[in-house]
């Protein structure tokens, strides 16, 4: 019996590995104002931009000729979009309270190269996590890709800031770590199979 509650144990079964926090999707729906800042929008979710916009579709901007703007986006009514001045507006950040572990999921549509970096602390502080590298993929924000950013330990805030005026960005998530569920329904198998044992 002791051996099987160590493997238990060892299994993950007494502290499964879910990502820290609550898990969350981000995905701008709503009409913004043109310049309206999404700041403490998702607070409720646990997450806070600095210096990200909320972008509606049809807002005006772009050279299509129904405004379309943003045609293609996973969730059509509005995106994220980095604007920094680079005087008073020089970085740009989406902070996470309880943290997110090893994945961050996302949509992009970026004019030119692009990176995003994540860190253990709030606003960029504490030890940097991994950088992601996207390339651009379109000249008028019409074309759009899924990215996952992988990295080490619990991240606490993204630099967004490399995004400046170049990416709009759209459906931003954060799940439990999938391989923390499988270990968690094994280590579940593996009690019910020790119980029918002692009945």
């Amino acid at each position: 019996m002791k051996q099987l509650v160590s493997l238990a144990l060892a299994l993950g079964l007494a502290a499964p590995a879910f990502a820290s926090g609550t898990p969350f999707v981000i995905d701008f729906e709503k009409s913004w104002d043109y310049g309206q800042a999404v700041d403490d929008s998702y607070a409720a979710l646990g997450v806070r931009f600095t210096n990200v916009l909320g972008l509606s579709n049809g807002d005006g901007l772009g050279g299509l000729p129904d405004g379309a703007y943003y045609a293609g986006a996973p969730s059509p009514l509005g995106v994220g979009f980095v604007q920094l001045d680079g005087v008073q507006n020089t970085t740009a950040y989406m902070n996470v309270a309880g943290g997110v572990d090893g994945a961050l999921n996302f949509f992009y549509s970026s004019t030119a190269d692009f990176e995003i970096k994540a860190y253990s602390g709030l606003n960029g502080t504490g030890d940097l996590l991994g950088t992601l590298t996207l390339s651009a993929n379109t000249a008028d924000y019409t074309n759009w890709n899924a990215a996952a950013f992988s990295f080490l330990g619990s991240a606490r805030s993204f630099d967004l800031s490399g995004a400046a005026n170049v990416a709009a960005l759209d459906n931003i998530s954060a799940v439990p770590e999938p391989a923390s569920a499988l270990l968690l329904l094994a280590g579940g198998a593996l009690l019910a199979a020790t119980r029918r044992r002692r009945d």
